[in-house]
């Protein structure tokens, strides 16, 4: 098979193919490095309740209302007690955000270095 690759690619191939396969290593290194510089932000009421480390596990008891787990790098609406359990139903994730409309509690996943969008009410 080698004699069949060497017969078929000059050494500029072998060169690319070289290069894409580093890019492809080294892409994979920073994705993954910048997923472990990421917080999850508690709000209730529009207030900063905490920060968390994506990476440690913790299970956040907000208030009587709701509690929050941060478990493998997901964070999931562990309890609520709101009519229709919406922020429950949504299951653990590490992107989009957790949102309790009646308890007016907020769960946002960013980067330590990111700063909290305006929210126009």
């Amino acid at each position: 098979m080698f004699k069949w690759l060497k017969s078929h690619l000059s050494w500029a191939d072998f060169i690319l193919i070289l290069v894409v396969i580093i890019a492809i290593i080294i892409s994979g290194i920073l994705v993954v490095k910048k997923e472990d510089e990421r917080n999850v932000y508690i709000y209730k009421n529009n207030q900063l309740i905490g920060v968390y480390s994506l990476q440690e596990d913790y299970i956040i008891r907000i208030d009587e209302h709701n509690t929050v787990e941060i478990k493998d790098s997901k964070v999931r609406m562990l309890y609520a007690d709101c009519p229709n359990h919406n922020c429950v139903k949504q299951g653990a994730g590490d992107i989009l955000p957790i949102i309790c409309l009646p308890n007016k509690v907020v769960v946002e996943i960013h980067s330590k270095n990111a700063k909290r969008p305006l929210i126009v009410q």
